[in-house]
């Protein structure tokens, strides 16, 4: 059993599994030691050109240490376009179904937009929602579309709303995450699991084996 964190920018010396995030427009490092996830985000869409970085994506995600696209997805709290963000965002879609490798999505008001894109596509990998915070609703409504979600630092400040999430996950579609923080992430498995009342060691058990469920065509980080 590995400790598993789904989503974070910054390597850690702990041991487990880690996908470390990487931004495609930058160069890749190709640490055969390090697994990751890379995406095109919808922030960097209008400074970058779309071909060239989808063209760049394509042959980055098919490295066998690259386990999942994205960061990618749909944020309306930023100037660029709805329209623009879709149209990026289906292209990674599509590349994650052509390589059978899950999607990592950042959403920030655009759940209902996702939910319909997600349904449109009919895509079969999976979709995890990173740094979820979503209300007890709006996560009934995706359970019932079949996403998976991924829990970071903000659980720590026991807010009701996210704490009622957290119950609500079937722990078979749970992740954690550090993201940008610097909290560890023993630190979130620990509370969550008092949240959940459940031992730490049976959430570490459950969510390692979500990953070799979802993951199961990836590499695993020594």
């Amino acid at each position: 059993m590995k400790l598993v964190n789904i989503h974070t920018h910054h390597q850690s010396a702990v041991a487990g599994i880690q996908l470390v995030n990487y931004q495609i427009q930058f160069e890749f490092p190709e640490r055969q030691e390090q697994n990751y996830s890379v995406g095109f985000h919808p922030w960097d869409i209008k400074a970058f050109d779309q071909d060239q970085m989808i063209e760049k994506l394509t042959k980055v995600a098919q490295y066998k240490n690259v386990l999942a696209i994205g960061e990618c997805g749909l944020d309306r709290a930023i100037d660029t376009s709805l329209e623009l963000q879709e149209q990026v965002f289906i292209r990674q879609i599509d590349l994650a179904e052509k390589l059978k490798k899950p999607l990592i999505i950042h959403a920030v008001k655009t759940y209902p937009d996702i939910i319909k894109i997600k349904k449109d596509r009919k895509v079969e990998i999976p979709w995890i929602l990173h740094g979820y915070q979503g209300n007890l609703q709006t996560t009934k409504q995706l359970l019932n579309h079949n996403f998976h979600f991924s829990l970071g630092a903000r659980i720590l400040k026991n807010e009701n709303k996210l704490v009622q999430s957290l119950k609500e996950i079937p722990l078979d579609r749970l992740f954690f995450e550090t993201d940008e923080s610097s909290e560890k992430i023993e630190t979130i498995y620990t509370f969550a699991a008092q949240i959940l009342e459940i031992d730490s060691r049976d959430l570490k058990e459950t969510i390692w084996k979500n990953y070799q469920r979802i993951f199961e065509h990836g590499e695993v980080a020594r």
